[in-house]
């Protein structure tokens, strides 16, 4: 091979020994479990029996919950993992990682084209694409999203972001270069099918629009350049592709601007303003966590953190917030820089920010995860990368667009390598490190409850992995500390009504703290509903508590003014009609169950579901009469929701309509085998 085509290949070299590298850090997280939200959107896959035909593929794709859209795209790509449930977790993170990176390849890609529209020559560019892009990879904060398996969401949809902006960053510079028919066809597809993509992968994908917004302002014409390149019509066509669509996902953001003024806390236990003033400090938090390599590992509990309710409630809010409105003008700022380095460092600092404004706001989610930084922080190293390449050349920022290359590295230079690789070694054995720790689910358990002592969801899960090791006396220990700190989680008082369970013996006054706890607190709340579920599954077997605890409970729990959600309900009011078909009271059963499903949002199957255990219990009739009294979701559909088109979709392959048909048969049988025998008698 020519020495002058090897020295051309050197960056993408390079780039395939970061992937490389990449791989085996993360490969000791690979046998790590599945985690929370993993059980609900991944148990579809069994619900039909394995998928081995396309309508149940269809079935599964749009089954999705866990946003507007359902996310069909990333719920695809778990097809080829697994077509049924339960399955091994080992597949799901191996193809995570995979997509991790890719995401980094396509980030060098992306990189090197923002470097060259800031003055870099083609080969210093392109390794200050690699060098960017291999920081990003590397960087031990997206362990927990990578083998997080279903922030697979999150990491399709930054693939399709970094994707249609590095095409329309090429289609940028074909339009430069006077190529506009090629550049319209790259820019236009690029935005709308990268944005089309990434949003059915999550719905932050809505921001590519956004992003490209920031890059434009910031980078391609930050030297008004647009009308000379492109004339009238490309100023039309950026209104078009770029700032409307922009617009319309920010118009969509301010519709909830109001609660910051009324207060409405949507099921939370903070106000919209709370939470955008803790959000000023949080994000100074993702910052650190993202430069810094630091020993601790994250995790995701994150209901320790305390709550910003005003400027100088705790004071560091005050100097958060100014400091997010430095950053702000300083990346408008930027776009009259002439250093490349501080240009590079605007646009890292408008793409994060810009990239953050989904999730890190006003919206009511949860506080924090890491994950919503992954694809905001994709340009955040950068500006180190163009610094290290202007070093490694010792090349004055005027002249950079002159730079040569990197093979005529003068000596005194070398530093520059040094410190590239010293920085990508200790970001590489950092992930490995802490994805070793997410391959061994109780040494995380330990980890995470150590890191978040004030938190009850990290202290709850340590106290799983103990009772489920045996050693309950220990559970017990951890979770009697905890209550000292916080009396009234309801986290806690389940996890340790479940080691009195397992004991046999409960301490002094934990049956009265759980009911007041379950008249008072928030049920709706997606992991205390999973785990209050759990407890009362498990008080069937309980003498700690009391014969009739459970039912105490499920009252208690329905009296609660915060359990109206209807999910809520129907799985308290089948709880007792569960409870009084055990105890002989067919009729009781029959109405709660009746009572159940004539809320709104009835699941599919839960008429039959709930008609099955009837007959099971001997009352053919009674399930008959159920059937008769609800009539089918599937009758009566309305809308285009994502939900609404399963639903269609069910109803089009006639999957309930045949389970429906051969039940009723069987029942009307049944029912007259018993005539048949009373009337013998």
């Amino acid at each position: 091979m020519p020495s002058s085509h090897l020295r051309r290949m050197r960056p993408l070299l390079a780039l395939g020994a970061l992937l490389i590298v990449g791989w085996l850090a993360y490969w000791p997280g690979r046998t790590g479990p599945f985690l929370f939200d993993d059980f609900s959107n991944l148990a579809p896959l069994g619900d039909y029996g394995q998928i081995d035909t396309w309508w149940k593929a269809v079935a599964f794709l749009t089954s999705g919950f866990a946003g507007p859209t359902g996310r069909p795209l990333a719920l695809a790509t778990f097809l080829l993992d697994a077509r049924n449930w339960p399955a091994a977790p080992e597949a799901f993170k191996l193809t995570n990682v995979a997509i991790h990176l890719l995401n980094g390849a396509l980030l060098a890609g992306l990189c090197a084209a923002l470097a060259r529209a800031l003055g870099l020559a083609r080969r210093p560019a392109a390794w200050a694409g690699v060098l960017a892009a291999g920081l990003w990879l590397l960087d031990p904060f997206w362990v927990s999203t990578t083998l997080y398996v279903v922030q697979r969401m999150a990491m399709l949809a930054a693939t399709f972001v970094f994707a249609g902006l590095w095409g329309y960053a090429h289609g940028r510079a074909l339009l430069a270069q006077g190529r506009r028919r090629s550049a319209y066809a790259w820019m236009s597809v690029s935005l709308a099918l990268g944005t089309l993509l990434a949003v059915l992968s999550k719905e932050n994908g809505a921001l590519l629009p956004l992003l490209a917004w920031v890059l434009e302002a910031l980078v391609f014409d930050r030297q008004h350049t647009a009308v000379a390149q492109g004339g009238r019509a490309f100023l039309a066509w950026r209104w078009v592709f770029v700032r409307l669509p922009a617009l319309v996902v920010l118009g969509y953001l301010a519709t909830f601007l109001p609660g910051l003024w009324t207060g409405a806390m949507a099921g939370r236990d903070f106000t919209p303003l709370q939470r955008l003033l803790t959000e000023c400090r949080i994000v100074w938090t993702y910052l650190g966590d993202i430069w810094l390599a630091r020993t601790h590992d994250g995790g995701l509990f994150h209901d320790d953190i305390v709550l910003s309710t005003g400027l100088l409630q705790p004071l560091s809010t005050l100097f958060a917030v100014f400091g997010i409105l430095a950053l702000i003008v300083f990346a408008a700022m930027s776009r009259w820089a002439r250093h490349p380095v501080v240009a590079a460092a605007g646009v890292a600092v408008g793409f994060y920010l810009a990239g953050q404004v989904m999730e890190s706001t006003w919206l009511q989610l949860e506080l924090a995860f890491e994950h919503r930084n992954y694809l905001p922080a994709g340009l955040m190293f950068l500006p180190l990368a163009i610094a290290l390449v202007n070093g490694l050349n010792g090349v004055r920022p005027g002249l950079v667009a002159q730079a040569s290359g990197l093979d005529q590295t003068p000596p005194r230079r070398r530093w520059a390598v040094w410190f590239a690789v010293a920085l990508l070694a200790l970001l590489a054995l950092q992930t490995a490190r802490r994805a070793d720790v997410w391959g061994k689910p109780f040494q995380q358990a330990l980890v995470w409850a150590r890191e978040h002592p004030d938190s009850p969801r990290a202290q709850g899960y340590l106290a799983n992995f103990w009772s489920n090791t045996g050693n309950t006396p220990e559970a017990a220990r951890l979770l009697d500390a905890a209550l000292r700190q916080h009396p009234r989680s309801l986290i806690l008082l389940i996890n340790r009504a479940g080691v009195a369970c397992a004991l046999g013996e409960a301490p002094a006054g934990l049956r009265a703290r759980l009911l007041h706890a379950a008249r008072t607190a928030d049920l709706a709340d997606n992991v205390t509903q999973y785990q209050f579920g759990k407890l009362l599954d498990g008080l069937g077997t309980c003498s700690a508590l009391g014969a009739d605890f459970g039912q105490d409970l499920i009252a208690a729990a329905l009296a609660n003014p915060h359990a109206d959600q209807t999910a809520v309900q129907r799985d308290l009011l089948h709880r007792k009609a569960l409870a009084a078909l055990s105890a002989g009271h067919a009729q009781a059963a029959y109405a709660l169950d009746l009572q159940a499903l004539r809320l709104p949002d009835l699941p599919v199957g839960a008429r039959l579901r709930f008609a099955v255990e009837l007959a099971s219990a001997g009352h053919q009739q009674e399930a008959l009469d159920l059937l008769n009294a609800v009539p089918s979701p599937l009758a009566h559909l309305h809308g285009w929701s994502m939900p609404a088109l399963h639903q269609r979709w069910l109803r089009h392959v006639g999957f309930y309509q045949d389970s429906e048909a051969h039940l009723r048969k069987v029942l009307m049988r049944e029912i007259a085998e018993k005539s048949t025998q009373g009337t013998a008698q």
